[in-house]
């Protein structure tokens, strides 16, 4: 263990009084104790004397593992030359900041043996302070909080999956998802639980529907026996057709996706948008009305997220800047989705915004292809 000596800032003659003639020096000085780095037979020949004083070879202890040689002289223990250090105990010319920086005025100079005020100034407002270190605050108003809405909650998109991703899911819901059984739409096998005019209650009421293709059945019956790993559902434009409906509605939804939950171990379950109508439609039904829609649609993307669903937002994809449906997507109705435009879009949407996993069965091409 060795101990440095840094000088505070006073001249020679200041130094001579203090110890008098050829006396030791006590006045402002910081001790500090290190290990020594190993040294050589030929580097111990530049030690000082015990009595102290300076390296009689500087040039010698300069270099030493690429340390420039102000560093060099502290570490070899010789006391830095006059302005090395400064009258309130802080030293310069090391790399490191000292335990003591930062105290200025009489604590730094009680703590080195000095009085108060000798020596301060220009180093005192110099010396660093451990507040400074770490990550600056941000000031009040510098930054924002993105809302949890439904921008942030709905799928993103993720690669393209292949149709054959479609063989083992389902997709429920109204007259919407009636159209792939009527128009024919290529969903790579998927099972069809269309019943025109059901809302979640006549899932949840196990209410017998009417399937196009199947006949008269309980929807949940269906899915269950079928046991599909995805489960597509849109369900609302016939349940919100008035105002005021809304909360029925989703109270509904909460309900129908416990059981499908229950019903569908490992299933994941996407919950789709309720999709934008033609302004002429929501003038013959207020309740599908843009603002109202977007209101609802919000609070469906809250309460998929809190049932561990996933939110698709169709209106990325149909809707318009207004947030209508686009003309050339829409039925002659204004409502439903035209054959060809309409549903090529929505599968589409769908075949982007896939939960990603990887055994899924991607596109050639896309993101996460290995082809």
């Amino acid at each position: 263990m060795q101990t440095l000596q840094f000088f505070g800032d006073t001249d020679r003659n200041d130094r001579e009084k203090k110890t008098g003639k050829g006396g030791k020096e006590n006045g402002n000085l910081t001790r500090i104790s290190f290990h020594p780095w190993p040294e050589t037979a030929q580097q111990g020949r530049h030690r000082p004397a015990a009595g102290g004083g300076h390296c009689s070879d500087p040039a010698a202890v300069a270099g030493h593992h690429g340390h420039s040689g102000k560093w060099r002289k502290a570490e070899r223990g010789c006391p830095a030359k006059p302005g090395g250090g400064t009258a309130n105990g802080t030293a310069q010319n090391i790399l490191a900041p000292l335990p003591m920086q930062g105290d200025t005025g009489a604590s730094a100079a009680d703590s080195a043996g000095g009085t108060a005020g000798e020596g301060s100034g220009a180093d005192d407002a110099a010396a660093v302070t451990l507040e400074q270190f770490g990550p600056a605050r941000q000031a009040a108003g510098a930054y924002q909080v993105k809302a949890y809405d439904s921008s942030v909650i709905r799928q993103p998109s993720c690669g393209q999956v292949d149709l054959s991703y479609f063989s083992d899911a389902a997709l429920l819901g109204d007259s919407l998802t009636v159209g792939f059984s009527d128009y024919s739409i290529n969903l790579g096998g998927a099972l069809i639980c269309g019943y025109t005019g059901v809302g979640p209650d006549a899932i949840v009421n196990r209410s017998a529907v009417k399937s196009s293709v199947r006949g008269s059945e309980v929807a949940m019956d269906v899915l269950t026996a079928a046991q599909p790993k995805k489960l597509y559902i849109l369900l609302g434009t016939n349940t919100l057709t008035t105002l005021g409906a809304a909360d029925r509605f989703l109270a509904y939804y909460g309900q129908m996706l416990d059981q499908l939950r229950q019903a569908l171990p490992g299933c994941v379950i996407y919950v789709q948008s309720i999709p934008p109508v033609r302004p002429q439609a929501a003038a013959e039904k207020p309740g599908l009305a843009s603002d109202v829609l977007r209101s609802v649609n919000e609070q469906l993307a809250k309460l998929a997220a809190d049932k561990g669903c996933v939110y698709l937002d169709l209106w990325e994809t149909l809707a318009d800047g207004e947030g209508n449906l686009k003309e050339m997507l829409a039925a002659p109705d204004g409502v439903h989705l035209s054959a060809g435009n309409g549903y090529g879009a929505w599968v589409t949407y769908l075949r982007n915004h896939a939960k990603y996993s990887a055994d899924n069965s991607w596109t050639m091409g896309s993101i996460y292809s290995a082809q």
